[in-house]
């Protein structure tokens, strides 16, 4: 009985054994091919991309970062063109990618393009079929060097503005982290830092529909505002669109908004950081800043409106209570 019991036993561990050798195996493969599909999906040839391969590109390629530093436009793993200038223009032709510094042949790169534009920065963006992306500072934005035959579609992970050339058989469509925007040809402003406490859409002109969870669509109207925030909480409103379309014009209008989140925009626009203290932070203004000016001028004037004195220590500025 006992030799038949250790048989059995001896047998039950072969076969347990032999599950993990085979488990094993197989997760190394899977892990090999994963680590193959990443790889191809940086550099490959230009051609239509499946459903949702610009979310998995956003998400593999998300660990860059956006405080500091130059303009980066990325083309592919090997091809990276850096910016000097404050305010860029890229553009996308039929053949090529103008930078402003150099012309680049869409033959050379992949996929799928990322633009990163950190802290004091800048950039107007003109994609092939004609739309218009104003990329504003602390934003990264991904796409595609040729878009689909059916749609066209943009990951952002900051602010843009977008003036979208009408296309019927190609709705375009902005993704975040969080929604989906979809629109044939019209004007308006995605705020989406992963940062803040709200993800914004501002409709300018046209009409978008905006997609999240499990939720019924929304669609907004021209100057109608959509607003979400991190615990879920959404809602839609009338609106001044100047407030959300202002910055592509160097202007920053605002209406009883709190001083905390104008000091946060002057703080990614100018690229100098800004320490406020919580109870200021509150405070509501109303006013519009002419972001031509230094940051030191719009400081200033800000202080004429409110009870606040900054300072500089030489690396940041400093907000205080000015009773």
């Amino acid at each position: 009985m006992w030799e038949n019991i250790t048989r059995k036993i001896k047998k039950t561990r072969k076969r347990v054994l032999l599950k993990k050798i085979i488990y094993s195996t197989t997760t190394v493969a899977a892990s090999i091919l994963a680590l193959m599909v990443v790889r191809l999906l940086w550099f490959q040839p230009v051609t239509p991309v499946a459903n949702d391969s610009i979310i998995m590109f956003a998400d593999n390629h998300g660990d860059l970062s956006i405080t500091k530093g130059e303009v980066q436009l990325i083309l592919s793993e090997e091809k990276t063109v850096y910016i000097q200038e404050s305010e860029a223009v890229i553009s996308y032709d039929s053949t090529n990618i103008h930078t402003g510094v150099e012309r680049l042949s869409k033959d050379e790169v992949g996929s799928y393009n990322q633009l990163i534009v950190p802290f004091g920065k800048n950039t107007l963006l003109t994609l092939h079929d004609g739309t218009k992306i104003w990329v504003n500072a602390g934003t990264r934005l991904v796409y595609p060097t040729e878009f689909e035959t059916g749609k066209r579609e943009v990951y952002v992970s900051g602010e843009i503005f977008l003036d979208v050339a009408a296309d019927e058989q190609r709705p375009f469509i902005v993704r975040t982290d969080e929604l989906q925007i979809k629109v044939v040809g019209t004007q308006f402003n995605v705020q989406a830092y992963k940062s803040d406490e709200h993800s914004r859409i501002a409709l300018a002109s046209g009409s978008v529909k905006i997609s999240y969870g499990n939720a019924e669509d929304v669609t907004l109207n021209p100057n109608q505002l959509f607003e979400r925030d991190k615990n879920g909480f959404s809602s839609v409103e009338d609106t001044d669109i100047e407030q959300y379309t202002s910055w592509i014009y160097k202007l920053y209008a605002y209406n009883s908004e709190r001083l905390g989140v104008i000091l946060k925009r002057l703080e990614r626009y100018y690229g100098n950081e800004i320490i406020v203290e919580s109870y200021v932070s509150e405070f509501r203004c109303s006013g519009k800043l002419d972001l031509k000016e230094n940051l030191e001028d719009v400081l200033s004037n800000i202080c004429k409106t409110a009870p606040i004195v900054y300072e500089n220590d030489g690396e940041k500025y400093i907000i205080n209570y000015n009773p």
